[in-house]
């Protein structure tokens, strides 16, 4: 026990009153009255022996001194806290991610549920105790290094907001971990509504033995969205305790996306296909039908019904028309959804950059030629045709195609796609077969759904293999012709390569068909899928990158309240943090979109455990709240609670009956 405010102590010296009229009362004196009716009717009415009267004269002395010590102790803030000596340092690590958004019935958000447990918490412990507080999303922040400011600790608590980002709680326990060990013994206040496993074992290890705990795995920089019930294993420094705070709802129901893409149809103006992830909690009571609305300029024009089980997840390609630039909107409706971020999806429609493609062929074959114009004549190429001699370029390309001739120095830094390769060159090993090759009626696709083979009827195809070739690397085979490879792709040490090992003029139902316009133009828009002047036009990021904009002012279209809205963020240098979910654009003409799409936000938790009754939970709940403010913490309100008590029995033992 301790007192916040000792200073209030010397009005206890005010006890000298009460004290000094209980001993020294004045003796009572004869008077002689006029009658003694009124006086012989107050005697009936209090006719009460002498020990009587003297036991109520001691109980309200006591009652007295009672009530005025305790106006004392509640100015003086009474709390109780654990031994000073059981810690010398408190790590309170706050959650502050996408999920902690999520509110109950009564409107109260998990995050602020968090900050008033801890702030309850903090009044329980001595002063002299240091408090770091740390926040974490995708990234931890030290929001306030290790202090005694009480004052200051709770105003950097009472301005913590939830971000839409998701959580990396492995890089939180790190940093937690590494304030911890300043100044032991050290507790960790771990406030999150994602369930961590603590090892029971750890207090009665033998000193000197590192405790252990384990935590559930977040999401890392680099990690996928894969859902794992892993546990992440933390080594406890001597020292050193992990108290988990769980603040999950008991079963929230939450339908969210969790992945997203837009790519255009190859070779067809104006259609897209939208591919997006839709998951259902695993802690959803039951199944869920939710309604993904797709609008485009502000216009509806799909609407899907997709029923879920808790914990399944459903894939979607949605065709859509439209205008590049066009603003697409995908919302996601279930009842009783609990979380909003992953329920809006805002991106404009890719616009329609042409691929630079070079064409390097001593002569280049003309059913090749013609393919390579129609897709020029749709506007989705500039191509650029040069001999050997012209190798290498002087200009920026972002495909080159090498047909019957290969450099003898390898490019590196460009994807190609290579044609009937007539030599070594770079990861290629090739051996030409003799006279003019061997024809197949048919081949064999290896993997249809392959990029490459998007709306290429492979079956349909015959053609002339002229090489037998080897990559260094790995190249997924796509075409066989019996059991060789006869067009394979891939990527060579970080650069993307497709190797047809056929001759276009010399192929039947090949050059003339449909698909190999197809194929030609699936391969340069798979080559050219990464290359940065591409790339650039549209970036599409998660919730928390870090990008550079090269702008000091952009504008935000988020969707609020209904309806997309727009606002000006002054940046004060050119590096620009993703901290909402929308679509960006830079003054300089740059822009990109933002989404959470992260599984492990979006399969929002529930508080129980498989095999636990509710109830049992929540009365054990309750109790452990009832008992942390009695019994740890700032009694003040208990104290004041007492003293009203105090007055009520005085005036019901002592002035019931009394005369006015």
């Amino acid at each position: 026990m301790q007192l916040l405010s000792p200073a209030f102590l010397w009005l206890s010296v005010l006890a000298i009153i009460p004290i000094v009229l209980y001993l020294f009362r004045r003796k009572s004196k004869r008077i002689d009255v006029s009658t003694m009716v009124f006086f012989k009717s107050l005697a009936r009415e209090h006719q009460e022996s002498a020990w009587l009267r003297r036991l109520k004269k001691l109980l309200s002395f006591l009652l007295t001194l009672a009530v005025l010590l305790g106006v004392v102790f509640a100015l003086s803030r009474v709390v109780f806290s654990p031994k000073a000596e059981d810690m010398r340092t408190v790590v309170m690590l706050i959650d502050r991610s996408a999920s902690m958004a999520v509110e109950d019935g009564e409107g109260n958000s998990r995050l602020d549920l968090a900050k008033a447990e801890l702030k309850t918490r903090l009044d329980g412990i001595p002063e002299d105790v240091g408090v770091a507080l740390i926040a974490y999303d995708r990234r931890p922040e030290i929001v306030q290094p290790r202090t005694l400011n009480r004052r200051e600790l709770i105003s950097r608590i009472d301005g913590m907001a939830v971000r839409p980002v998701s959580q990396d709680e492995a890089a939180a326990i790190e940093s937690a971990l590494t304030l911890a060990q300043l100044e032991t013994p050290t507790v960790i206040w771990h406030a999150s509504d994602h369930p961590i496993v603590v090892e029971e074992e750890q207090a009665e290890q033998p000193e000197g033995a590192a405790d252990t705990a384990e935590v559930g795995e977040g999401e890392g920089e680099e990690a996928s969205d894969e859902l794992d019930d892993d546990k992440l294993a933390v080594d406890l420094p001597d020292g050193v305790r992990l108290e988990f705070v769980d603040f999950a709802l008991e079963a929230p129901v939450n339908f969210g996306f969790t992945a997203f893409q837009i790519r255009r149809v190859p070779l067809v103006h104006s259609k897209f296909e939208v591919f997006v992830r839709v998951g259902l909690n695993r802690a959803a009571p039951e199944a869920v039908t939710a309604r993904l609305e797709v609008n485009l300029g502000g216009m509806p024009v799909q609407l899907r019904d997709i029923e879920l089980e808790p914990g399944a997840s459903e894939e979607l390609v949605l065709p859509v028309e439209g205008a590049e630039d066009q603003l697409l909107h995908l919302r996601l409706r279930a009842s009783g959804d609990v979380l909003a971020t992953d329920n809006d999806i805002l991106a404009p429609l890719p616009r329609s950059r042409p691929v630079v493609v070079a064409v390097i062929s001593p002569q280049l074959d003309p059913f090749t030629e013609i393919a390579l114009m129609a897709i020029q004549d749709q506007g989705e190429l500039v191509m650029w045709k040069g001999t050997p001699e012209s190798w290498p370029l002087d200009e920026k390309v972002d495909v080159v195609i090498f047909d019957s001739w290969l450099p003898e120095e390898w490019p590196t830094d460009i994807p190609a796609v290579v044609i009937n390769p007539p030599n070594d060159s770079g990861p290629i090993r090739v051996r030409p077969l003799s006279g003019a090759g061997v024809p197949y009626d048919s081949i064999r696709a290896s993997d249809e759904n392959h990029p490459l083979l998007f709306r290429v009827s492979s079956n349909r195809i015959s053609l002339t293999q002229t090489v037998l070739y080897q990559v260094d690397g790995s190249l997924q085979p796509l075409w066989l012709a019996g059991n060789d490879p006869v067009m394979s792709a891939g990527e060579v040490r970080g650069q993307r390569l497709v190797v047809m090992g056929f001759s276009v003029a010399q192929s039947e139902r090949l050059a003339l068909t449909a698909s190999f316009p197809i194929l030609m133009g699936n391969a340069l828009l798979w080559c050219a899928e990464n290359s940065q002047a591409i790339a650039e036009r549209v970036r599409e990021n998660r919730t928390g990158d870090l990008i550079d904009v090269h702008s000091k002012e952009l504008t935000w279209t988020e969707w609020k309240d209904g309806q997309a809205r727009k606002s000006r963020v002054a940046l004060a240098d050119e590096l620009l943090e993703l901290d909402r979910v929308g679509l960006w654009q830079s003054d300089d003409g740059g822009q990109g979109t933002s989404y959470l799409l992260s599984r492990v936000e979006s399969d929002v938790p529930g508080s129980l455990q498989a095999g636990v009754n509710s109830e049992d939970v929540a009365a054990e709940g309750t109790a452990q709240s009832v008992a942390r403010k009695l019994f740890l913490g700032d009694i003040t309100w208990l104290i004041i609670a007492v003293i009203v008590a105090l007055l009520v029995l005085e005036n019901w033992l002592f002035h019931r009956h009394a005369v006015y």
